[in-house]
């Protein structure tokens, strides 16, 4: 599992069997929000509800870096 640190919302997170993480938002009415899944990079896709997907990789300094791939859709 790829330890994530997430602020300003208050997530749960289970990994399922196919090795990705799903995260839910209690106080969104409990759908999940947020996927994460490891990418074939070694790294890992953070796949947004919205349809957002952001790449995160780590970096040779032990950094890690994230940048989206995909936007979501617009509200």
């Amino acid at each position: 599992m790829v330890p994530v640190v997430i602020l300003l919302a208050q997530l749960h997170c289970t990994a399922n069997a196919s090795g990705n993480t799903d995260c839910y938002d209690a106080q969104k009415g409990g759908g999940p929000v947020l996927k994460l899944e490891p990418n074939q990079f070694g790294g890992v896709d953070l796949r947004h509800s919205d349809g957002k997907v952001e790449r995160c990789e780590k970096k040779t300094s032990g950094e890690t870096e994230c940048r989206v791939v995909h936007e979501g859709r617009v509200k």
